[in-house]
């Protein structure tokens, strides 16, 4: 159901404004991303890309769709850890009477950040010894981290004791975090590639910065460590994901320390050009200060294409463990990562979260996969596809754009239960 949206012009225009780099693998996404805030703003996709990129309409919305980023809390635990038991009582003491400041870029939801104030509290060290900061090229994922709201996914790296300790919960399997660790982070709007980066403030002793540089081209990567270099202290240390180690080494050093890996400033060569704060394109003045966060719907980038078999896979059933059905698709999918049963399985998991934006991105990728060969299904699988593709929009108010879902489900299977939904939602 892709609709190869995403033009050259889109495409370089999505680079300048969030350094994604687009490519066939991780267009699907993208695409699915710009018929969501199309129908949201009851447009064609045309009119919308036409309006963003001359600057008519405003961009932001889009910019949301396409870098929404699901996470969930302590996800660089061994980091973490080390963050507060070793590097920061170490720097503490080096450095009295300094407090020592922490960026998280990007934050998401705030799941990065709050960790961390949570492990700050549980150690005892002093609220006025460390300021925390998160940053994202999301507004709508910072207006979820300043409410603090998160469902049952977002804690699944979270033991019982401490979700008890810091979650609230609400109706509906969601939790609301302590307001006083809520208060410990400052969010900002910060873009890492634009001026925007100058609101985050500085220097940082210590950044977070997980799952963004792959998701980024050689030029821009280049362009994103140069900031960060600059937002450091010279002492600092900088988290990357295992997946970024790679990165190049010419303004940071790979160590490390008590098991974990982290990168250190390297001096500048004498002479070297300083690196110039980039403003957004045109069409992003004014209403939009993009801030710079992982894009969801660019899994995949520079990633090589590969056909993926139906074998093995994991059960599509629903599991009581939401936790160790996530783990096992996802393995699945680090090595296929069009596997029709993973993603399908994935789907479902997501959809039964609460994370229906990463589930449909899971349903769009499959589907591309399927039209464009990648991926060796069943017509059983497309069915299934189709059908919880439709649920979800409709769930989520998008009748219209269900319709095209719900018309080729009934010319492949035209006594699906799910055509019921034509009649009303589910």
């Amino acid at each position: 159901m892709s609709g190869q949206f995403v033009t050259a012009a889109v495409r370089g225009w999505i680079r300048e404004a969030t350094g994604i780099h687009v490519t066939g693998d991780n267009q699907a996404p993208v695409d699915l991303a710009i018929r969501l805030d199309a129908e949201r703003r009851r447009l064609s996709p045309a009119e919308l890309i036409a309006g963003v990129l001359s600057g008519r309409l405003p961009a932001q919305p889009l910019i949301d769709a396409i870098t929404t980023n699901e996470s969930y809390f302590f996800r660089a635990a061994k980091q973490m850890g080390l963050t507060v038991d070793a590097l920061l009582p170490q720097r503490l003491h080096e450095s009295p009477g300094r407090a020592q400041r922490i960026l998280s870029l990007p934050c998401a939801r705030g799941e990065e950040p709050f960790s961390i104030a949570i492990l700050l509290r549980e150690r005892g060290i002093p609220d006025a010894a460390v300021t925390l900061v998160g940053g994202d090229i999301s507004e709508r994922c910072l207006a979820d981290a300043r409410r603090g709201e998160y469902n049952a996914l977002a804690l699944r790296r979270t033991d019982s004791a401490r979700a008890q300790r810091w979650f609230r919960p609400l109706a509906g399997r969601r939790y609301r975090l302590d307001p006083a660790i809520l208060a410990r982070v400052q969010l900002h709007s910060a873009n890492l590639l634009t001026s925007g980066v100058a609101a985050l403030g500085g220097p940082f002793d210590i950044v977070f910065c997980q799952n963004l540089l792959i998701y980024f081209d050689r030029d821009t990567i280049e362009r994103a460590l140069a900031m960060l270099h600059q937002l450091m202290r010279p002492d600092g240390w900088l988290f990357v994901d295992h997946s970024e180690w790679n990165l190049p080494r010419g303004r940071f050093r790979m160590q490390e320390r008590d098991g974990c890996v982290g990168f250190r400033p390297v001096a500048p060569v004498i002479g070297e050009p300083a690196t110039r704060l980039r403003t957004p394109p045109t069409p992003l003045r004014g209403p939009v200060a993009g801030p710079q966060g992982t894009a969801r719907a660019a899994a995949g980038a520079d990633r090589p294409r590969m056909r993926t078999s139906t074998s093995p896979a994991p059960p599509l059933a629903r599991e009581n463990d939401p936790v160790a059905a996530l783990d096992r698709f996802d393995a699945v999918l680090a090595r296929a990562p069009h596997d029709p049963p993973a993603l399908l399985g994935k789907a479902r998991v997501l959809a039964d979260g609460g994370d229906e934006l990463e589930a449909l991105e899971c349903l769009e990728r499959l589907l591309a996969a399927i039209d464009d060969g990648e991926a060796l299904a069943s017509a059983s699988d497309r069915v299934d596809a189709l059908a919880l593709f439709a649920v979800l929009l409709v769930r989520k108010g998008l009748d219209g754009l269900a319709q095209g879902y719900l018309e080729e489900l009934a010319r492949l299977a035209p006594q699906h239960p799910v055509l019921r939904l034509r009649g009303g939602r589910p």
